[in-house]
């Protein structure tokens, strides 16, 4: 009988490992294919599709950064302005849902996460009328950056809520005692305490934001210079192939795009696992 549940547990580990082998080329192979192509020169590319040919085309390179460099710094700035956004209201939010009660405080909660229930294609359209028109922010960065960082807001609450209801209640009433009025009990307590939560909400709403397409693309219309990354690399895209019949120029930007999100991630890795994890724990 044991030897039969042995048999089984180790079918079933060789099922699951296959699985995650599947799932694992599935994901990587799209990436392998855009390095590998990025590299090869029309010729290369009609004879040798899917994997490395030599020499290495560099020049995809050099035209890629020429089209694609201004759009970075515009990204960056987009990027990291919604996240610090986000991050300064989603504290807030959290904490004051978190530490305090007040009427409706629940119902108030609640349609906060009704928000994200919501798809964002839905309310494109009246979002774009109410930038645009309302508030003439058509083809600015602020257009972009202050209705991508109040979207983001519901999902940075929720997340720092649980971290913050976790954060023992002694500790504030120790404050209490000592004088400290809330202002302080938030930023020398509050925040020192969720920094890995807090590292982890930047770092996913950083690329939420550099990764983000359709809104840039529609608010900012035909103003080329304030480009982001992603309206960028499709405009330049579309109009390297009708040149040129293939995309190993727009390959090679799409790996340029990604080295920072990848550097980043690499630095701050151990950051982001940790609070994850013990926002988890905290809910």
């Amino acid at each position: 009988m044991t030897g039969i549940r042995n048999k089984r547990t180790l079918i079933a580990q060789i099922a699951l490992a296959a699985v995650l082998l599947i799932l694992c080329f599935l994901v990587l192979f799209p990436f392998w294919l855009m390095l590998v192509k990025s590299f090869k020169s029309f010729m290369q590319e009609v004879e040798n599709p899917l994997s490395l040919t030599f020499p290495l085309n560099f020049k995809n390179y050099a035209v890629a950064w020429e089209h694609i460099s201004g759009s970075i710094f515009n990204s960056f700035f987009v990027s990291i302005s919604e996240a610090l956004i986000t991050l300064v209201l989603s504290s807030i939010g959290a904490y004051a849902f978190a530490r305090y009660k007040f009427r409706f405080k629940n119902v108030i909660y609640s349609a906060f996460l009704a928000l994200m229930m919501i798809p964002g294609v839905l309310t494109l359209t009246t979002r774009y009328v109410m930038v645009a028109s309302s508030f003439a922010l058509y083809g600015s960065y602020l257009g972009v950056i202050l209705p991508q960082a109040a979207s983001l807001v519901p999902f940075g609450i929720l997340l720092l809520r649980g971290f913050f209801d976790g954060i023992p209640r002694d500790l504030f009433d120790a404050a209490d005692i000592d004088g400290a009025n809330s202002v302080k009990q938030f930023v020398k307590i509050a925040l020192p305490l969720s920094l890995p939560i807090l590292l982890t909400l930047v770092l996913m709403n950083f690329m939420t934001s550099w990764n983000d397409y359709l809104w840039p693309m529609i608010m900012l219309g035909n103003q080329t210079d304030k480009y982001t990354i992603p309206v960028m690399l499709n405009s330049f895209t579309l109009d390297y192939y009708k040149t040129e019949l293939y995309y190993a120029a727009p390959l090679a930007g799409s790996v340029i795009v990604s080295v920072p999100i990848l550097v980043l991630f690499a630095f701050t890795s151990k950051q982001f696992i940790r609070g994850m994890t013990s926002g988890a724990f905290k809910m």
